[in-house]
């Protein structure tokens, strides 16, 4: 018993400091400013349009998925629910900390050095969404959301969450629109589109072997 416990805290350890990369990942492809992942886009602008950092937008956004995660699960909450609401604020928290405050400081005006940071910022996320996903510990709204979606309403999870980055698309390509807001859907899009898919996969099948809660 103890000796799981332990191994529980040691999962959990590397679970939050993955995130943590997770949260510095994402911060680096929003300082690149060349386009963001469609989700991403979308937070950005709002950010602009309503004045409210990055990091809070997206805390909205997830927290709207959890909730129609919990109404869709139709059953109580658990710790694993608080587990996933605590990283879900903080998530945000760690963006907006890096994004406003770290990063801030350094200003790049070099194209290619943005596209640069844009993969590096890529890579870390990717790397670490990877294990997080892999020890199961920590999960995300919009991912928890599409599993219960396609269990509920017997559809593809690929579906589902390909039909979510659609409206993610379509939504800030209106509000751009409308707002006049900076064209976020551009080449970091496209990177994304691309490099993450492939990316999380690997990095996601190596922490599965090297990683994982079961004995």
């Amino acid at each position: 018993m103890i000796k799981n416990n332990n191994k529980y805290k040691k999962y959990m350890f590397y679970s939050i400091l993955s995130f943590l990369f997770f949260g510095f990942g994402i911060s680096l492809q929003l300082k690149a400013a060349i386009g963001q992942s469609v989700i991403n886009a979308l937070a950005v602008t709002l950010s602009d349009t309503i004045q409210l950092k990055v990091g809070t937008i997206l805390n909205v956004i997830n927290s709207l998925f959890f909730a129609a995660y919990l109404l869709l699960r139709r059953s109580r909450l658990n710790y694993k629910d608080a587990i996933q609401v605590i990283a879900t604020i903080t998530n945000g928290v760690v963006i907006n900390f890096f994004l406003y405050n770290v990063l801030s400081i350094f200003n790049i005006e070099n194209y290619f050095y943005r596209v640069v940071l844009y993969i590096i910022g890529l890579g870390i996320a990717s790397i670490s969404l990877g294990a997080v996903l892999a020890i199961g510990i920590i999960k995300f709204p919009l991912e928890s959301l599409c599993l219960t979606i396609s269990e509920v309403f017997k559809k593809k999870f690929t579906a589902v969450r390909m039909s979510f980055d659609i409206i993610f698309l379509v939504a800030t390509l209106i509000i751009t629109l409308l707002a006049h807001t900076p064209l976020q859907i551009r080449e970091g899009t496209v990177i994304s589109i691309f490099l993450l898919s492939t990316l999380l996969g690997i990095c996601y099948e190596f922490f599965k072997k090297h990683l994982t809660m079961e004995e």
